[in-house]
């Protein structure tokens, strides 16, 4: 199991190595997107072609998926950290019951680069929530609840946007803003400060501390492959200072 980091070029030489000797290599691309660049280059580097696999393989039919490494030893991709999706511990756990051992490799994630980027103290952050794509049929709003007991409980939010499988991409925060705030009257409003952060671990990447009402309207800047945002609570003066630095434009 690899991680691949958040952008091409992120690939250690551990991985590299394991990619070489590996009989076989699949990847998903459904808990983040990878580009073909990226697939191209590890194809180059490993001297065979990756081949994509869904969530039901790794889910549904997780038992066949692992059945092949009697065969021979597979090497799965996973964008980010290997780990960090929950639903891939069941990797392991089918792999366990068959008798098949099993190494990690470990990578960057959103997670920790996210809120490392923010300037506010990961130790301060409580339990993650993640915008929806919507629609007139499909409007959950559950993701409001974690962001406001966070904040009754004086935790910082991490806020996932969600991200279109098929086109590889993230919803934009001018879809986004209107979704939290409709769904967050009464915990969040269009003059709460937030920092904004797309395409983070990429050259492409944007950072900016401004009101929700200001986010939304923040220009954009083609297709984000990743976009989230950090909702603090109640800040300390380092921090204060930190998120501060990207109160105007992005960088």
């Amino acid at each position: 199991m690899i991680g691949l980091g958040l952008d091409s070029g992120d690939l250690s030489i551990k991985a590299i190595e394991c990619l070489r000797k590996a009989s076989s290599i699949l990847y998903e691309g459904y808990t983040a997107s990878i580009t073909q660049e990226y697939i191209n280059e590890i194809a180059l580097l490993a001297g065979k072609e990756p081949r994509k696999i869904s969530r039901a393989d790794l889910e549904d039919h997780v038992k066949d998926t692992i059945s092949t490494a009697k065969e021979g030893s597979i090497a799965i991709l996973f964008p980010g950290d290997p780990l960090v999706a929950t639903t891939h511990h069941i990797i392991i756990e089918e792999a366990k019951r068959q008798g098949a051992g099993v190494s990690v490799i470990h990578a960057a994630s959103i997670f920790t680069a996210a809120i490392g980027e923010s300037g506010l103290d990961i130790y301060k952050f409580g339990p993650t929530a993640t915008i929806p794509r919507v629609s007139e049929k499909y409007k959950p709003t559950s993701f409001i609840n974690v962001i406001r007991k966070n904040l009754e409980n004086k935790q910082h939010t991490l806020v996932l946007f969600d991200v279109t499988e098929e086109k590889g991409v993230s919803i934009d925060a001018s879809e986004a803003m209107p979704t939290l705030l409709e769904a967050g009257k009464g915990v969040v409003d269009q003059d709460t400060k937030a920092v904004f952060m797309a395409d983070i671990g990429r050259k492409e990447r944007r950072i900016a501390y401004a009101s929700l009402r200001e986010i939304a309207e923040l220009p954009k800047n083609g297709n984000i492959r990743s976009a989230c945002l950090a909702i603090p609570s109640d800040m300390s003066f380092a921090e204060k200072r930190a998120v501060e630095i990207h109160s105007t434009s992005s960088t």
